[in-house]
């Protein structure tokens, strides 16, 4: 080829050949193509899964700005706007998808796939030549509502660092190195430039997965805010807690005195008829307080409670009243001031001077006797019962000695664990041999749990559901797979309690494999 003097045939021949041998240098495999197509399928799926979980996310802000648009009003506008960004952006990047598409042949009308998959051309043309060279600056729109959005979320992570460091290097938009000894480019011909057409498609749709991702964390985040510390000075008033009205002539009335919008890092001055509460009568926030009871009928009491917020000092009266009355039916739950779904609430229940032997007590999921008794109203709907109580006379008649409301409350969120950990970071031989657990934390009842089921998220991977306590055997080959530094998240994890009840609401836990 290089010798001689060619004729003009020789030439265009050697020519045609130097151009085959570039082209069979920038092939790309069918294997290597397909794998890239079904990524790109993961991708897609993970979109729509998390999309669905953040519409439920949504709801929920939705029901509570309803119930309570003081207090959650606020985070679901914020919470709204993450959505509306989210969605335009994410409708950008459908939209350079499919005009690449179609500019590279469109796909298949039977199998669905791409005609041109290895095409390297297009994609590069319409995402990193300007305009006015028949591009469409594709690249640059995106990297800008890219960096627009990260702000966004940025702005709603707030003070938390670790919101605002996933943020970062989820949306990192700065040069970066193609190989190892290469010099840095701009994060848009990093992305776009020398890459099949398949390629693109599944770095947008990465790209789109991320942009799905963090909203996720963003409205979560969010979420938790509702009722937190930055909002509970709005609308404080003092409240006192009795643990009861009526009070015995003799004995002590006795209540809790706080505010609503307890700050734990002071606790308030109290001072109550003209006298100082001491330090050590005020614990976490409330205060207790103790008044004899010598005068039988109605008795009043009123103080204030003092508070510093943003360096001046507060003051929140505080008044209540009381009946003494002479010895009456007196109910109160053992262990709490609500009953709970799902446990035996024990309630001791007596009338003073009668014999608990004639004490006769009744309400809906109430058995007992002697004194002692149990509610069981995890089968009652509504949100509260009466119990009542009566008393046997010796001549066989009962009579009414007194009723109480109380409120009925479900189970509070189950803690999901891992080595009793729910975050923190762990190896992966340890994380393939762990069992997922439950757990109620600072929970008066003893309610032993097991994991009945779970959905397990790596990153990279979609969504995966598991039934058991315990990663199967096609999730550990996954673990074994991952990058250190990489997560696990375990989430919907599903638990059984005493009597088949079953618990739905467990947190998450999520691990860093190192």
């Amino acid at each position: 080829m290089a010798g001689g003097k060619l004729t003009p045939r020789q030439k265009m021949i050697n020519m045609m050949y130097l151009v085959l041998t570039a082209l069979l240098a920038l092939n790309v495999s069918k294997d290597i193509l397909d794998a890239l197509a079904k990524i790109d399928k993961g991708y897609s799926e993970t979109i729509t899964t998390v999309e669905r979980q953040n519409q439920a996310t949504y709801n929920a802000f939705v029901a509570a700005a309803t119930e309570n648009p003081t207090k959650a009003g606020p985070w679901k506008e914020k919470a709204f706007d993450v959505k509306a960004k989210a969605e335009d952006l994410s409708s950008y990047i459908t939209k350079i998808r499919s005009e690449i598409e179609e500019q590279a042949g469109g796909r298949d009308e039977e199998t669905g796939k791409l005609k041109r998959p290895d095409n390297r051309e297009v994609a590069a043309n319409y995402m990193l030549n300007p305009k006015d060279v028949g591009g469409q600056d594709g690249a640059k729109v995106l990297k800008q509502k890219l960096s627009d959005y990260k702000a966004t979320l940025l702005e709603m992570a707030g003070d938390d660092e670790e919101l605002q460091n996933q943020i970062n290097t989820t949306f990192d938009l700065s040069d970066q190195k193609v190989g190892e000894d290469a010099t840095p480019a701009s994060w848009e011909k990093a992305t776009f430039e020398h890459f099949p057409l398949i390629a693109v498609l599944t770095f947008l749709s990465d790209i789109q997965a991320d942009v799905r991702r963090m909203e996720s964390e963003t409205i979560e985040h969010l979420q938790t805010n509702i009722g937190k510390s930055d909002l509970k000075f709005t609308g404080v008033k003092a409240i006192v807690m009795p643990k009861s009205n009526y009070v015995t002539q003799g004995d002590m009335y006795e209540a809790d005195v706080f505010l609503a919008a307890y700050d734990e890092t002071q606790d308030p001055e109290i001072i109550i008829n003209g006298n100082p509460l001491p330090e050590d009568q005020i614990v976490n926030g409330a205060g207790k307080i103790a008044l004899k009871a010598t005068t039988v009928g109605e008795n009043k009491w009123a103080g204030v409670i003092k508070i510093k917020q943003n360096g001046e000092i507060k003051e929140f009266p505080v008044e209540a009243q009381y009946t003494v009355a002479p010895p009456s039916v007196v109910i109160s739950p053992s262990k709490m001031n609500v009953l709970y779904r799902g446990v035996a609430n024990p309630l001791e229940i007596g009338v003073p001077g009668v014999d608990p032997k004639k004490i006769r007590v009744s309400g809906p999921g109430v058995s007992g006797s002697n004194g002692n008794y149990v509610a069981n109203v995890d089968k009652i709907s509504g949100k509260e019962i009466t119990i009542s109580v009566s008393v046997e006379e010796e001549d066989g008649s009962v009579r009414p000695a007194g009723s109480k409301v109380f409120r009925l409350k479900g189970l509070p969120q189950a803690t999901g664990m891992m080595y009793k950990k729910s975050t923190g970071i762990l190896s992966k031989s340890a994380v393939m041999q762990a069992e997922i657990e439950a757990e109620f934390k600072d929970f008066p009842f003893d309610f032993p749990m097991k994991v009945v089921a779970f959905e397990v998220k790596l990153d990279g991977q979609p969504p995966m559901q598991v039934r058991g306590n315990r990663f199967d055997s096609n999730i550990k080959k996954y673990i074994e797979k991952a990058k250190p530094g990489s997560s696990i998240q375990v989430r919907n994890i599903k638990a059984v309690g005493p009597n088949n009840y079953r618990v739905n609401d467990v947190g998450n836990i999520s691990i860093d494999l190192n």
